[in-house]
């Protein structure tokens, strides 16, 4: 099928489509996406198939409880591994009349409110109206129940004092009414939005998914379509909307639409470069509702960082940026690095660095070949290297030293896996917890969330499964609503059910905490249910890429900034699709 052959072709009767903009890389390198996928052919439903990687998931699991087993004998303390966690609240959760209750208290009341808002204000608040703890007492004495040892003011400030919170719980609680307990969880409305607001920015990066250049889009979204699409978002309660770009402080529509964020309590976060970060731009922010801002760093030696971001200087302005946002009361400042061969040495440097500089949290960014990035796809990390770098994020993210968030969805499985139980989890690309709560969250959350709790929106209001997926689209919201979009289009069924995958990812014991990256998937086989090659139980599916001169191995990829890359191409169906 050729690339026009590709953009036009219908997916059926929603308005989904597979259609790469005509801007894009994608587009002049005339990559395929297929429109259809094919269940798995491999006839061993098992997780120690060796078919797929040079070690299997069960295998993994073994030698993970082996580990655990000589941390107890060594430390005293308990360590246990399993791969199902389980809290009472699930088996309640799952009955009908549960499902009911659930429905009724998430349903908006005469006073514009829904129970679960006024019983949680109401909650061990005095100057709440009596009528209201009165009436709300039996649900109090629940959260009293849940909330164990913590005591009632900190659940208090924690949850019922942060809207954002609140509003996540009323959409989990309608969710969950409405479709039971599902492993992973299905969403009636994301969770996590993130706003390409522009395709307009200063900087012309070597990786960027977005393709971004100095004059944006012509149909990008008008004022008056972004505060109506906020308005929606806060109907359907999603609780955090996260503004990247292209970059989004060039954009004179982002201050009234985070101020509208604010209006409802949506939580927002901003991601940037950096370099137009000033003084009075940071109070605007925070003003504005902004309490964390992300900032990319691709290199602690600005030589470096300024070659990748083909802009001299650049190093100094962003580090500048970082430092105004971290003066600002009121506002957290979270570093960003999207790993690759050319920094992949030098990611415990960024992690110190963040820690000097006053960040309180580090991102990784998995590379993912899209958007400029088609071009450098023999610049990805091999599983192998992979690994490492989960194992040295998981490491941080355990000393409490810095806050670690990573795209990769397999940080969720090194965290189960390598970690005491008491530890954090990586519950999801957005946020982490400790103990055995959060080993159960993460397995409803489960991993890759693209398409199932985040969705991306595309400058021109395109809406898509992921950032790192701009040529599939679910819908526009010129045409359908935000909502209507998300819960009816071609790729819902196969984004929620982790059985409908190949490779390992169709078997992986871990599949429920992780599902592999679908991004990854898609890149590199053009097809959304495909393994992710950068897993380790992938790898001889990695070694296959290698064979075909579609990635490089290892020991020979790390480039100078200045050498020629490979264009990747898909050609045909259940083989690497570039």
């Amino acid at each position: 099928m050729t690339h026009s052959e590709c953009s036009q072709a219908p997916l059926g009767r929603y308005d989904s489509r597979t259609e790469a903009h005509s801007y894009s890389t994608a587009a002049r390198l005339a990559k395929q996406c297929h429109h259809q996928f094919p269940a798995s052919d491999d006839p061993d439903p098992s997780s120690r198939r060796g078919s797929d990687g040079h070690v299997t998931s069960a295998d993994y699991a073994v030698r993970s409880q082996m580990s655990r087993s000589r941390a107890a004998a060594n430390d005293g303390r308990k360590q246990r591994f399993g791969l199902d966690y389980h809290h009472p609240l699930e088996h309640l959760l799952g009955t009908r009349p549960m499902r009911w209750l659930l429905r009724w208290i998430s349903e908006p009341r005469k006073s514009g409110k829904t129970m679960i808002e006024e019983l949680l204000s109401s909650y061990a608040n005095p100057r709440a109206p009596f009528r209201h703890r009165l009436k709300y007492w039996p649900f109090h004495l629940f959260i009293d129940w849940l909330k164990g040892s913590a005591s009632a003011q900190a659940v208090r400030k924690r949850v019922a004092e942060h809207v954002a919170t609140v509003r996540g719980l009323v959409a989990t609680a309608r969710s969950v009414a409405e479709f039971g307990l599902t492993v992973p969880q299905r969403f009636s409305t994301p969770l996590f939005v993130v706003w390409n607001f522009t395709s307009r920015c200063n900087l012309s990066c070597r990786h960027c998914y977005q393709d971004s250049a100095a004059a944006g889009l012509p149909d990008e979204l008008t004022l008056a379509e972004k505060l109506d699409l906020v308005d929606q978002t806060a109907a359907e309660y999603v609780p955090m909307i996260a503004f990247a770009g292209g970059e989004p402080t060039i954009c004179r529509d982002l201050l009234p639409v985070l101020r509208r964020c604010r209006k409802y309590g949506i939580h927002t976060t901003l991601a940037t470069h950096g370099g137009t970060m000033t003084r009075r731009l940071a109070a605007q922010l925070a003003e504005a509702g902004v309490k964390y801002v992300e900032i990319s760093l691709d290199s602690v030696h600005p030589e470096r960082h300024d070659a990748f971001r083909g802009q001299s200087g650049m190093w100094q302005r962003t580090v500048r940026g970082m430092r105004r946002v971290v003066d600002q009361e009121g506002m957290r400042l979270g570093i960003a690095m999207c790993v690759h061969q050319e920094n992949y040495r030098g990611v415990e440097d960024m992690l110190r660095f963040a820690v000097d500089i006053g960040a309180s949290c580090f991102a990784h960014f998995n590379f993912i070949p899209v958007g400029r990035g088609l071009e450098m796809a023999d610049a990805d990390l091999d599983p192998g290297q992979r690994e490492q770098l989960l194992a040295t994020l998981n490491r941080w993210m355990q000393s409490g030293k810095i806050g670690v968030l990573s795209t990769a969805p397999q940080l969720g499985r090194v965290c189960l896996a390598c970690s005491p139980s008491h530890g954090l989890q990586s519950c999801s690309h957005a946020g982490s917890g400790s103990g055995g709560k959060a080993r159960v969250v993460a397995k409803y959350l489960g991993g890759c969330g693209a398409g199932r709790t985040y969705i991306c929106i595309e400058p021109n209001g395109d809406i898509t499964p992921c950032v790192y997926m701009p040529h599939r689209v679910l819908g526009n919201i010129r045409n359908r609503s935000f909502v209507d979009i998300f819960r009816r289009n071609e790729f819902w069924e196969l984004l929620c059910d982790r059985d409908r995958r190949t490779q390992h990812c169709e078997v992986c014991e871990f599949k429920n905490y992780c599902g592999g990256c679908r991004a990854r998937a898609d890149a590199y086989y053009g097809e959304l249910n495909a393994g992710d090659p950068g897993c380790l139980f992938n790898a001889k599916h990695w070694d296959e890429l290698v064979r075909r001169g579609i990635v490089a191995d290892a020991a020979s990829s790390a480039q100078p900034a200045h050498a020629d890359r490979r264009p990747v191409v898909l050609r045909e169906r259940s083989t690497p699709s570039f």
